[in-house]
């Protein structure tokens, strides 16, 4: 399997542990309408920050993926950090002019938190495969998954299932799409550079899985490499869901029935920033609307 720099390990691991959490603590009161729709009310209260948050998280990426070669000791390095570095941009301005065009096909307006949102899409589609893809391959990287994730908050509404961040479907059904995309796109040759050529053992050749043509080294479908990378990719996949569901599903059943898991009603209402913390984040009449929307 091949996670570079962890769509799988890290942001599918974070997505799918935050969807149970959202799905066992349940939605906030007065999320959603009698009939199951859900209420437009609630809504971000800073563009300003919401775009500063995005680029602080986009200059970090840069440490995060090509950091992830973990040194720059020769040349052959130097060209996989540059070319991360390299599709780590291309997919992340490519994930937010497509949500941002998306949106507008929907909603006729063109909204700036989706473009924000659908730059850390592209970010996370990336992660896996952004020492292993093309330039181009990149683009189209974060163009889909910034389309997956408009696709799956929508799911999790029509299921109600609360996720006021968009933490699930951004990083864990993103997440999920940048490790299978690795299957599908990464060049051999890129490989070779990332990882080294794996020499096929006679018990690996004996069993029939290692290939001696390709060096044993396995790459994309869409470049001759058959399915066994693809088949990696969504092995580990599932690995990683089904062993952070079944673990986080029972921290947090855990303490739904001790009672800790959410604040009482009356705490939500009125909000944390004074019910907890001892302040206001809103002016006053910003407040009363969140009081009046959540009654």
């Amino acid at each position: 399997m091949i996670d570079f720099a962890g769509s799988g390990v890290v942001h599918t691991t974070g997505g799918f542990a935050g969807l149970m959490g959202a799905a066992i603590i349940g939605p906030r009161s007065g999320r959603f309408h009698a009939d199951g729709t859900p209420s437009s009310e609630f809504q971000g209260h800073s563009a300003t920050l919401v775009v500063l948050g995005t680029f602080f998280l986009w200059f970090g990426w840069y440490g995060f993926n090509p950091g992830s070669m973990l040194a720059i000791s020769s040349p052959l390095y130097v060209e996989i950090v540059s070319r991360t570095a390299v599709t780590t941009t291309l997919a992340g301005a490519s994930g937010g002019i497509s949500l941002l065009l998306w949106t507008f096909g929907k909603n006729k307006c063109w909204d700036l938190s989706q473009a924000c949102n659908g730059v850390l899409c592209g970010l996370v589609g990336i992660t896996a495969g952004c020492s292993v893809v093309d330039p181009s391959a990149a683009i189209l990287c974060g163009f889909l998954a910034a389309i997956i994730f408009d696709l799956g908050s929508t799911l999790l509404l029509k299921l109600q299932i609360d996720d006021p961040l968009g933490a699930a479907p951004m990083h864990g059904f993103c997440g999920v799409f940048g490790v299978l995309y690795v299957g599908l796109f990464a060049r051999k040759k890129y490989v070779e550079q990332a990882y080294g050529v794996a020499v096929c053992s006679a018990e690996s050749f004996a069993l029939g899985t290692c290939d001696p043509e390709n060096g044993g080294v396995r790459y994309g479908m869409f470049f001759g490499g058959g399915w066994h990378l693809l088949g990696c990719q969504f092995l580990g996949c599932v690995s990683i869901i089904a062993w952070v569901c079944t673990l986080i599903g029972l921290v947090f059943a855990a303490l739904r029935a001790a009672g800790q898991l959410r604040v009482p009603l009356e705490d939500e209402v009125l909000g944390l920033d004074v019910s907890h913390h001892g302040g206001k984040a809103y002016n006053e009449g910003g407040q009363n609307v969140e009081m009046t929307n959540a009654a």
